[in-house]
C-alpha cells in the first residue's frame, strides 16, 4: 500500500505573522490507512476540547476557541460588584471584543497587545487538515463495502467540517449575507493540502458561502445512508441537514431553510421536556434527546460562574437585562429555572452583602470537570423548530410557523397556550424564543448580524456594554475586590462593528489583504457607584 506523509501540525497559512507561507512539521504521523487517516481527521479537524481548568498551584485558566461571540453580543455582562469570580482574568482579555474595538487584540489600559489571531490561526489548521484528509482520502484502494463507506464517511465529515469553519469565519470577518454584500470581503479560501508561494486574496462573501454550500452537498452525498462514529461528537447526515437550513436561514432562502430544518426532523425531532426535566441537572448533555452534534467544550460556563459555594457566591458574569426580559413568559418558562436562575450573589468580598442577579444555570460552570456540550457549536433540535419556524413566518404559511414554535414552547413552559400572533408580531416572538432557547450557544451575535439585513423584517438595536476596572486589597484576611473605573461603550444599530476587521497578525504581515474595517470606539466614563 502507498505511504503518505501528513504533516499533522501544518496550518497552511497563516500559522503565524512570520510563517505566513510556511510550513512547520513538529509532529510527522505515517498514514498507513483509512483508520489512520480517520484518527488524523479525529484529533487535528475536529475542534479541540476547550475546558476552563481550575488552578491547584495558582490562577485558573481557559483553553477555548470562539469565545468571542459571547462578549460581543447582548446576553452577558460584568458582575459589577467585584471580580472575585474572575479566576482567569478572562474580563481584560476580552475587552477588545466586548466593547466592539476596531483592534480587538488592544486591551483596556493600551499598553501591550494581545492576540488577536488565534481562533482564526485554529480554523485554519483544521480546515488544512480537511483539506490534506480529502486529498489522500482516495489513496487507498478499497476492497468490500464497509471499506467504501468508511471512506465515504472520513470524506463527508471533512467536507462538513469545512463548510462549518468557513461558514463561522465568514460570519465574523464578512458583512451580513445579502444582495448589496455579496462582492464585499470575507476571508481566503483555500482548499489545496500544500503549501502555495503566493500572496492570498481575501475572497466575497458570495464566495465564501458558495464554498459552504458546495461541501455541504458534498457531506450530504457521503455521509447518507452511512453510519455514525462516536455520536454526537462526529458529524452524521442530520448534522448535515442542520446546518444547511442554518446556512440557507442566514442567506433568506426560506423554502430551502424549511426544507432542510424539516429534514432534520424526519431524522430526529425529540425535545427535552423541561416539565419532567430532574432538577439540579444540567440542560446540554451528551444524553439529551435533542442533542445531534457537539465539537469543542464548554468553556463559557466556567468563565461566567466558576466559583459559587454555599455563602460565597461570585459569578464574573451575569446575564444581561437584554435577555432577562425576552423570557417574557416569567416563571412560567422553565428556563428561567433551568436555563438561567436567580441568586443572592456576594460573601466575603462585599462584606456579607448580596445582591440579587440572574446567571448562568443551563451549564454548571462551578462544578468542576469536563462539559459534554459546546458552547459554540452546538446542534440541537430545537434549533430545527426554530429555523423552520422562522423561514414559514417569512414564506407566510403562519400556521407552520406557529405549529413549530408551539411544539418547543409546550417543553418549555409550564402552561403552553395556543398561538395566535401573526405578521411582524408573530416573527419577533420567534426571535425572542430563539434568543432564549439557543442563549450562551453561539448563535445570539450572528443572528443580531443577520437580523440587520433580513428583506422580510429588518431590525437592528443598540447594545451598550459597561467595562470595569478593579482594584484589589486585602481587608484582614480577606481579599476584597471593588470597581474603580466604568466605562460605558455603545453599538449603534446598524453599526459597522458587526463586523470584524482581520487579525492584525494577519494584515501585518501580508497587508495586500483587502478587508472591512472596524471603527474607532471611545468609551464615555461613568462615575462609580452610578
Amino acid at each position: 500500500m502507498k505511504k503518505i506523509w501528513i504533516i499533522c501540525c501544518l496550518a497552511g497559512m497563516f500559522s503565524a505573522c512570520s510563517d505566513f507561507l510556511k510550513e512547520y512539521s513538529q509532529d510527522l504521523a505515517k498514514v498507513e490507512s483509512l483508520s489512520d487517516l480517520d484518527e488524523v481527521l479525529l484529533g487535528e479537524g475536529y475542534l479541540p476540547v476547550g475546558r476552563f481548568e481550575y488552578g491547584v498551584y495558582g490562577p485558573a485558566a481557559i483553553d477555548a476557541f470562539f469565545q468571542s461571540t459571547h462578549h460581543m453580543a447582548d446576553e452577558l455582562v460584568f458582575n459589577e460588584n467585584n471580580n472575585i469570580g474572575d479566576l482567569a482574568n478572562i474580563q481584560p482579555s476580552m475587552f477588545g471584543w466586548f466593547t466592539w474595538q476596531q483592534n480587538v487584540g488592544q486591551p483596556y489600559e493600551g499598553n501591550v497587545r494581545n492576540s488577536e489571531s488565534r481562533d482564526y490561526k485554529q480554523a485554519y489548521s483544521c480546515i488544512n487538515i480537511c483539506n490534506m484528509v480529502l486529498a489522500s482520502a482516495n489513496d487507498f484502494p478499497v476492497s468490500n463495502q464497509m471499506e467504501e463507506l468508511q471512506k465515504k464517511r472520513i470524506q463527508g465529515e471533512a467536507h462538513f467540517l469545512r463548510a462549518l469553519y468557513y461558514f463561522t469565519l465568514g460570519n465574523l470577518y464578512g458583512q451580513p449575507y445579502c444582495d448589496e454584500n455579496l462582492s464585499t470581503p470575507a476571508v481566503p479560501i483555500k482548499l489545496t493540502e500544500y503549501v502555495e508561494d503566493k500572496e492570498y486574496t481575501v475572497h466575497t462573501v458570495e464566495e465564501v458561502y458558495n464554498q459552504v454550500l458546495a461541501d455541504l452537498d458534498e457531506a450530504d452525498a457521503c455521509l447518507k445512508n452511512n453510519q455514525v462514529k462516536n455520536y454526537p461528537y462526529r458529524a452524521d447526515i442530520t448534522a448535515v441537514y442542520l446546518l444547511k437550513s442554518r446556512v440557507y436561514l442566514y442567506m433568506q432562502n426560506w423554502k430551502k431553510a424549511l426544507e432542510y430544518a424539516d429534514s432534520v426532523l424526519v431524522k430526529r425531532n425529540s425535545l427535552l421536556d423541561l416539565n419532567t426535566h430532574a432538577a439540579g441537572t444540567e440542560i446540554l448533555t451528551k444524553n439529551s434527546p435533542e442533542t445531534i452534534f457537539s465539537m469543542g467544550g464548554y468553556a463559557l460556563a466556567g468563565c461566567m460562574y466558576s466559583y459559587r459555594e454555599e455563602n460565597e457566591k461570585y459569578p464574573a458574569y451575569v446575564i444581561s437585562e437584554d435577555l432577562v426580559s425576552a423570557f417574557a413568559e416569567g416563571d412560567n418558562d422553565w428556563r428561567t429555572q433551568y436555563y438561567i436562575m436567580k441568586e443572592s450573589v456576594g460573601g466575603y468580598s462585599t462584606n456579607f452583602v448580596y445582591t440579587d442577579e440572574w446567571v448562568l444555570s443551563k451549564v454548571k460552570g462551578w462544578e468542576y470537570g469536563y462539559k459534554e456540550a459546546s458552547d459554540h457549536f452546538m446542534f440541537r433540535t430545537a434549533e430545527a423548530y426554530l429555523n423552520a419556524a422562522e423561514a414559514a413566518a417569512y414564506l407566510g404559511d403562519e400556521t407552520t410557523a406557529r405549529r413549530m414554535l408551539k411544539k418547543l414552547r409546550d417543553n418549555r413552559l409550564k402552561e403552553s397556550n395556543e398561538l395566535t400572533e401573526s405578521g411582524r408580531n408573530l416573527i419577533d416572538l420567534i426571535r425572542r424564543e430563539r434568543q432564549c432557547e439557543l442563549c450562551f450557544e453561539g448563535h445570539r451575535w450572528f443572528d443580531l448580524r443577520r437580523y440587520t439585513v433580513c428583506e422580510k423584517a429588518p431590525d437592528s438595536k443598540t447594545i451598550t456594554h459597561r467595562y470595569i476596572k478593579y482594584a484589589q486589597e486585602f481587608v484582614g484576611l480577606n481579599m476584597v475586590s471593588y470597581p474603580i473605573e466604568i466605562t460605558e461603550y455603545v453599538l449603534e444599530k446598524n453599526d459597522a462593528a458587526y463586523t470584524l476587521s482581520l487579525p492584525k497578525e494577519v494584515l501585518d504581515f501580508q497587508n495586500t489583504l483587502e478587508t472591512n474595517r472596524r471603527p474607532v470606539r471611545r468609551g464615555i466614563p461613568i462615575a462609580v457607584g452610578n
